[in-house]
């Protein structure tokens, strides 16, 4: 096995963690990829939906919400592809955080883009995903009001 095989293997690994595990009053958690334009949440590594159904239903109403403002399709992660090791899965599981991945634009590979849009690209993802962001930080005292 290779230290990358390991969990919290690399030094930006390891810091995320260090950040959130310091600092136990986080409720939000927010981490950008590229691309396919989607709002991603737990669980990826199972294609079982979170047990817990209050929360549940706070996610996939958090998801739909930012999808009216930037377009993007909310789906559990795993719906996209089973994978392990996924921040937001770790952050849901041992911490309780509500975890969001967007995938930016552009929503294919082929054409211009893909994992390497370039710094044209950056500008329309500021401006698509402005209020999805500001809605998630007005959230952060308690995401669970968005259902009661």
């Amino acid at each position: 096995m290779c230290s990358s095989d390991l969990p919290f293997s690399e030094p930006e690994t390891q810091a995320i963690k260090s950040f959130i595990e310091s600092n136990p009053n986080i409720t939000m958690l927010l981490s950008f990829h590229s691309f396919s334009e989607l709002i991603l949440y737990p669980w990826g590594n199972t294609t079982e939906p979170i047990p817990n159904e209050r929360a549940k239903e706070v996610y996939i109403k958090m998801a739909d919400d930012m999808a009216k403002w930037n377009g993007y399709l909310p789906m559990q992660a795993s719906e996209l592809y089973v994978a392990s090791g996924d921040t937001c899965d770790w952050a849901w599981a041992d911490h309780g955080i509500f975890c969001f991945t967007f995938e930016l634009s552009p929503q294919y590979q082929w054409g211009p883009g893909g994992f390497y849009p370039g710094a044209d690209a950056i500008d329309p993802a500021v401006e698509d995903n402005y209020e999805p962001v500001i809605y998630l930080m007005d959230l952060a005292d308690n995401p669970y009001k968005v259902i009661e």
